[in-house]
């Protein structure tokens, strides 16, 4: 990292120190949030566990970020726990892959029931906050004509109009440029300035929701492999499921990434979003800022 971005990466983690006093001064109950990390499919290395500690990588920095903002995490791959009490969580974080009620997945790990994911979705639908991470488009997919066709909309599933977008195919790590659509929308990420070079690993999307808000635009310029040819398209956006919001953002495949500041500031703020306690304005704008976001190219 050069010495400017490590500048950047200080002045962020001021950033992220702000907003506490005036949320701990207002003396509200403490919220809860419920991390799910199970997988059916693909074990991205940032949901491993690690023996040592009883956390991955991601859960590890969603608490940090969660105790920073007077939250409590709770981190889990037990599916059942969606059978019980919901109405103590006030927002669900989704760390996913595959599907929710598949039977085969990680070790030691238990699916969501049937009876679990429909009370799943009715609990955002009546006000829960849902923020879901990379793989979360690569969930209960509903697919299409083909791979690089959409769906129509009114043929997509429960899970996939929820979430806003569904993965297709990823190519191999590369550097390429995020772009904020609205300057300072997310506050803590604003030290960033409204342009950021990141390598990861990029998920090509399709089956986008038209009432998204877009809030980060992947650029695709300059990238290899054909699933990339195509205009720039969202990468994190916003909407509202029902009375919940919804969050989510391609991001967060390295567990390198995690450890950045620039991407704990989106996540600290979209958790502040999902939970109520940052506006951010939801009026679609995808065709405005995304013209070409469901031109597909094999």
């Amino acid at each position: 990292m050069k010495r400017r971005d490590f500048l950047a990466a200080g002045a962020s983690a001021v950033a992220l120190a702000l907003p506490l006093n005036s949320i701990f001064a207002q003396g509200g109950e403490k919220k809860k949030l419920l991390y799910y990390e199970r997988s059916t499919g693909f074990i991205h290395p940032s949901t491993v566990i690690d023996p040592a500690t009883g956390l991955s990588v991601t859960g590890r920095v969603l608490k940090k970020l969660g105790a920073a903002l007077g939250y409590e995490v709770v981190c889990t791959k037990n599916g059942r726990i969606f059978d019980g009490d919901l109405d103590q969580f006030d927002a669900f974080l989704l760390y996913c892959c595959g599907t929710l009620t598949g039977e085969r997945g990680e070790k030691d790990s238990f699916p969501m029931s049937k009876e679990g994911e429909k009370r799943f979705f009715s609990a955002i639908r009546d006000g829960k906050g849902v923020l879901g991470f990379h793989s979360a488009t690569d969930t209960c997919k509903s697919g299409g004509p083909s791979a690089f066709e959409n769906c129509p909309e009114d043929k997509r599933n429960d899970y996939t109009k929820m979430i806003g977008g569904e993965f297709i195919v990823h190519g191999s790590q590369q550097e390429t440029t995020i772009r904020v659509v609205k300057s300072g929308e997310l506050p803590s990420f604003k030290p960033f300035g409204d342009a950021l070079r990141v390598r990861e690993e990029w998920y090509c999307l399709k089956n986008f929701n038209p009432d998204m808000h877009v809030i980060m635009v992947q650029e695709t310029e300059g990238m290899r492999e054909a699933c990339n040819d195509r205009p720039p398209f969202p990468c994190t956006w916003a909407r509202m499921e029902g009375k919940g919001r919804v969050a989510y953002t391609s991001l967060a495949h390295n567990n390198s990434t995690w450890e950045t500041d620039w991407l704990q500031a989106i996540v600290f703020d979209l958790m502040r979003f999902v939970t109520k306690d940052l506006e951010i304005d939801l009026t679609p704008n995808i065709n405005e800022v995304t013209p070409g976001a469901y031109t597909l190219k094999r």
